[in-house]
């Protein structure tokens, strides 16, 4: 069993998935770059009573400054991979972006699109007050970026209920393998563990802990849980943080409804470009669960998101029509890389060298699991 362990925020596999110290480079026929992203560090749900906090003044659930600081790292990296693809000043003709309706993410794309255009020039409009921004306009659509908080999905009870109620198997096995982990937690937070989203809550807020370094609650710092040390009880809230938005990913009905529209419009952007329509970047900001699902649903083999972590999309219509399926991490805050996906077997039996897979190979995998009409498939559900 992998144990999982925040650093400054970045969730990783422990000896597994170290991140590469510098970003590939953009193929030079690419003409067209497509860019999502999971929200920047936010604060909890829930937060712990008991703990003191010097953090949070933003409200539950709102980005952080540590997230503000993740989407501004990744807005640079985007800036420096695409190059002249855009301009720097902000051109409706060559980008287009797209925000789920959440605060959080909203912030998130506001700050990435902060540093792709980083104005010059004539549209350097205040130099005494905005030296280095200006505004990007982009749609909010949570039907494509929030489908579990659309009313009109039906759907959306049907799916998230085995995991709202944590009935998979694997949720089912994680609180029972963790039964008395989960007593001690409700003994000291007073909330009902039952359901699994509560350690979760927990989780989150040991992640703003570490990142504020404020003060750890006594019964955490010093565990009255038989066989447990400081170091022991950490690391096994941690294991705890988003279980309910992964299970989402994994379960295939889920995961589908949450992200088959999205990768639908993926597939149309690129069916634009390659008949020499469109703007050259399209960027989105969305949820755990969202992002995660499109992802998989494209052909990651990917199992979890930190903090202002997902996809980035290259496709180039010479020599061929083809894809490369990229990653982007923060590490761990301010720095982001760009990186080449661990591909499922099918699609990677068809890259190149470079890891470019031809596009109606890439639209025929892909294309099992999209829909265009996401109130028939809500009710369908």
């Amino acid at each position: 069993m992998n144990v999982l362990f925040f650093f400054a925020l970045v969730l990783v596999a422990s000896a597994e998935h170290l991140l590469p110290k510098k970003s590939v480079a953009i193929d030079k026929k690419s003409v067209l770059v497509l860019f999502g992203t999971r929200h920047g560090n936010r604060h909890p749900e829930v937060f712990l009573q008991e703990n003191p906090r010097s953090w949070g003044y933003e409200g539950n659930t709102e980005l952080t400054s540590f997230g503000k600081r993740q989407g501004l790292g990744l807005g640079k990296e985007l800036r420096s991979f695409i190059g002249n693809l855009i301009s720097r000043n902000y051109n409706s003709s060559q980008v287009k972006y797209y925000s789920s309706s959440a605060n959080r993410c909203q912030m998130t794309l506001q700050t990435v699109t902060a540093a792709l255009h980083d104005p010059e020039q004539w549209g350097d409009w205040d130099k005494k007050w905005y030296e280095h921004w200006s505004p990007v306009p982009y749609a909010i659509d949570d039907p494509l970026l929030r489908m579990y908080a659309v009313k009109e999905c039906k759907g959306n009870d049907k799916v998230w209920g085995p995991i709202d109620k944590d009935t998979l198997p694997s949720l089912k096995k994680l609180k029972t393998s963790n039964a008395a982990e989960l007593k001690y937690f409700a003994d000291n937070t007073k909330w009902n563990m039952d359901n699994l989203g509560k350690a979760a809550d927990l989780a989150d807020n040991l992640i703003e802990i570490d990142l504020y370094k404020a003060e750890y609650p006594s019964w955490i710092k010093t565990p009255k849980l038989k066989g447990y040390t400081f170091e022991k009880l950490k690391a096994k809230i941690l294991e705890f943080a988003e279980v309910h938005q992964n299970a989402c990913a994994e379960y295939g009905p889920c995961g589908n409804l949450m992200a088959g529209y999205w990768l639908q419009n993926i597939i149309d952007k690129i069916g634009d470009a390659n008949g020499g329509k469109g703007p050259q970047v399209i960027g989105y900001a969305s949820h755990t669960e969202i992002t995660l699902s499109v992802m998989k649903l494209m052909g990651y083999e990917k199992d979890e998101l930190t903090t202002s972590a997902g996809f980035v999309v290259e496709f180039k219509r010479l020599p061929k029509p083809a894809v490369r399926l990229l990653n982007h991490d923060p590490n761990p805050v301010d720095e982001h890389v760009i990186y080449p996906a661990e591909l499922t077997p099918k699609l990677k039996k068809v890259a190149d060298k470079d890891g470019f897979i031809p596009l109606d190979q890439f639209v025929a995998y892909a294309k099992q699991f999209a829909f265009s009409d996401w109130k028939s498939q809500c009710d369908k559900a």
